[in-house]
């Protein structure tokens, strides 16, 4: 199998979903797919399936590029939009692993 760029993959998801019609949906049908894919993913990771795991990370990007496309949000944007707002965030990262930001640091 030879690997996709981002590009090719999305353009191929995008014409798969506009084959079988899912592109022109309620938005609300693709959120609550997102909503179950979600939930299959918890469970994998909780149960430490790894294949169930990577296919459910998998279906939730699907899930989430078509919903993008219903609700007219550029997927690609909105990722590199999140990015630049975090590229240059600073605060400190809990033993836990969760990051907080300086600004809330002093809340």
């Amino acid at each position: 199998m030879i690997a996709m760029t981002y590009e090719e993959l999305t353009t191929k998801i995008m014409e798969w979903a506009h084959e079988r019609r899912i592109d022109e949906a309620d938005p609300r049908v693709e959120f609550m797919k997102m909503a179950e894919e979600l939930g299959e993913l918890s469970s994998a990771y909780n149960k430490q399936k790894r294949a169930k795991l990577v296919d459910s990370i998998g279906d939730l990007q699907i899930a989430l590029l078509i919903f993008s496309k219903l609700v007219g949000v550029d997927h690609h944007a909105a990722v590199e939009k999140a990015y630049q707002e975090i590229a240059g965030r600073h605060g400190k990262t809990t033993v836990a692993g969760v990051f907080i930001k300086e600004s809330a640091l002093n809340d």
